[in-house]
């Protein structure tokens, strides 16, 4: 039994010491009762701002959310430009290309004219020469021509005049010599 009288006495300083502590305390709480209400007030005022910085971060949000959509679409629309971008410029390779190509057949078409041009120009100057000659051995043949009319005009014009005379000889070897057969007179 011993211990439990020592065990009671122990509580009971403890429930002494406890009410002392809760008198202490008492005072406290008064000077808390205070510093709660002000606490109150303080809570009120924080919630009222808390309400109010709710709002703004319910509107923050809505705005990095808008924000994130905006954001979103104008990816897809760098993405989309990205592409049609390197669809350009791809575009633009392959036109160079063909622009390159087709300046180097031009270039190619370009000596070839000139060679054509000059095979044509030497062409020409052949064909003139031939055309000269053509033209001389005309004029040339017109000429022998012209001489030959002119020499069978002088020998027919000359055989008929050795007719003439040959018939004029003839006629006077007739009467000069009517033994002789007319044709057989040499003239000499």
């Amino acid at each position: 039994m011993n211990i439990e009288v020592d065990d009671m006495r122990q509580f009971f300083a403890n429930v002494v010491d406890t009410v002392n502590n809760l008198s202490a305390q008492a005072g406290l709480v008064s000077g808390l009762q205070q510093q709660v209400n002000d606490l109150r007030e303080r809570i009120t005022s924080l919630e009222q701002q808390n309400y109010n910085l709710q709002a703004q971060l319910n509107d923050a949000n809505g705005r990095v959310e808008q924000l994130n959509r905006t954001n979103t679409e104008v990816q897809g629309q760098l993405d989309y430009s990205r592409n049609d971008a390197q669809s350009l410029r791809d575009t633009i390779v392959q036109r160079d290309q063909a622009v390159a190509d087709l300046s180097d057949q031009v270039r190619s078409e370009i000596d070839s004219h000139r060679i054509t041009k000059a095979d044509l120009e030497d062409s020409r100057r052949s064909t003139q020469e031939w055309e000269q000659n053509y033209n001389n051995t005309r004029d040339t043949l017109n000429s022998v021509i012209a001489e030959r009319d002119e020499w069978r005009r002088r020998a027919v014009e000359n055989e008929s005049r050795a007719n003439e005379l040959q018939s004029q000889a003839d006629r006077l070897r007739a009467v000069l010599n009517p033994s002789v057969p007319s044709g057989q007179l040499n003239v000499g």
